[in-house]
């Protein structure tokens, strides 16, 4: 909603974790241009500095508290004394992208049963259990609330092995297996927060245009061709994609929609 946001927010507090990421960023400025404040939970205060200076630019500004996802025990701890500090979110929007050391090694040829539970337990886990602890908050404060999950099409469908030939990248078998389970979640949870007035959706991205989330490096240019020519709109995701339906999401356009599955991809999970 860059360029003239149609969509306010004005009066709205949102939470969002993994803020400081690639889509997160995307989503935190989305969230401030159409008025709502924003607090990120994230582990870097360096980086969340140095972002801080560059939403001052536009006038903006946002919060920041520590927050790892993988200390997943003392969540709910920490969740408590986030609210106490500041309030119930009517928006929690999960960004993050947690993984372990040997991600990479989530190939069929190279997983071993450590890496793959490891994976489980830090993302579908961390997914899962912190929107029900923001959507229980919501329900104790009577908080009409929204719950955006950041998923992927791949959660819906395989992932395309012939997008890979002759790049540097290979399939990742937990993956699909973690965006799946969040996807169930968001459908199973609309299902029973409905009646609370606490709505739970997801967006899913395509192919995402910018650096490797793991090691920061620069897409792979192989990959991106073999991945636009397979899509109707001829090109990647961007991050303003992804943000834009977050707020779309979040906001009373789409008060009638729950349990959504929003595919931002260019068409390519549908031909």
């Amino acid at each position: 909603m860059t360029e003239g946001n149609f969509l306010s927010l004005d009066s709205k507090f949102s939470i969002v974790l993994g803020g400081l990421g690639l889509i997160g960023k995307a989503v935190v400025k989305e969230l401030l241009r159409a008025h709502s404040e924003v607090l990120i939970l994230d582990l870097d205060k360096k980086a969340f500095n140095n972002f801080s200076m560059e939403l001052g630019k536009e006038g903006l500004s946002c919060k920041f508290e520590y927050f790892d996802v993988a200390a997943l025990e003392e969540s709910e701890i920490l969740l408590e004394k986030i609210i106490s500090k500041y309030d119930v979110p009517d928006f929690f929007i999960n960004t993050s992208y947690p993984r372990t050391k040997d991600w990479f090694k989530s190939t069929f040829s190279e997983i071993t049963l450590n890496t793959f539970i490891e994976n489980l337990n830090i993302h579908l886990g961390s997914y899962v259990w912190i929107a029900k602890l923001f959507a229980d908050r919501m329900v104790r404060a009577q908080k009409k609330g929204s719950i955006v999950l950041i998923s992927s099409i791949y959660g819906e469908r395989a992932q395309d092995i012939s997008l890979y030939e002759g790049t540097n990248l290979k399939e990742n078998m937990t993956y699909p297996v973690i965006k799946a389970g969040i996807n169930n979640f968001v459908r199973q949870s609309a299902a029973y927060y409905g009646k609370y007035n606490v709505r739970v959706n997801a967006v899913s991205p395509g192919g995402i245009e910018g650096p490797i989330a793991v090691s920061k490096e620069k897409q792979d240019d192989k990959f991106k061709l073999n991945y636009v020519n397979k899509t109707p709109l001829k090109r990647t995701t961007t991050p303003l994609d992804v943000a834009n339906a977050v707020v779309f999401l979040c906001s009373d356009n789409s008060s009638y929609i729950t349990g959504h599955i929003l595919n931002v991809d260019g068409g390519i999970s549908k031909v």
